[in-house]
């Protein structure tokens, strides 16, 4: 569960999940790109969770996970997936790019 006052949330590529309903909470998230995410963006931001989705246009939760990996992040990532015949295997082959139990992988 977030807490709002001691998790700073940010979310890559997520608007289309914040509709009512959605895995995301209204309020309280950051939205950034992908493509505009740097080590000194990261570091600014301070993100103690970041949310993104499977799949996005131009990359996927793998090329995330390894720059999120190699920019130094080390809070808690949630990916956000359609509804998956094995989520839990594919929550296992990210958790091994580096982030472990910090990666969890959410599935309808």
């Amino acid at each position: 569960m977030l807490n709002a006052d001691k998790d700073s949330i940010v979310a890559l590529d997520c608007m289309p999940l914040m509709d009512e309903g959605g895995p995301l909470p209204m309020t309280g998230v950051q939205h950034w790109h992908f493509a505009d995410l740097t080590a000194e963006v990261l570091q600014n931001l301070g993100p103690t969770h970041i949310y993104l989705p499977l799949f996005a246009s131009g990359y996927d939760a793998i090329a995330a996970v390894e720059l999120l990996e190699k920019l130094g992040y080390f809070g808690k990532i949630t990916v956000i997936a359609p509804n998956l015949p094995r989520p839990r295997l594919v929550e296992r082959e990210l958790r091994t790019l580096g982030p472990g139990l910090r990666l969890t992988l959410i599935s309808p």
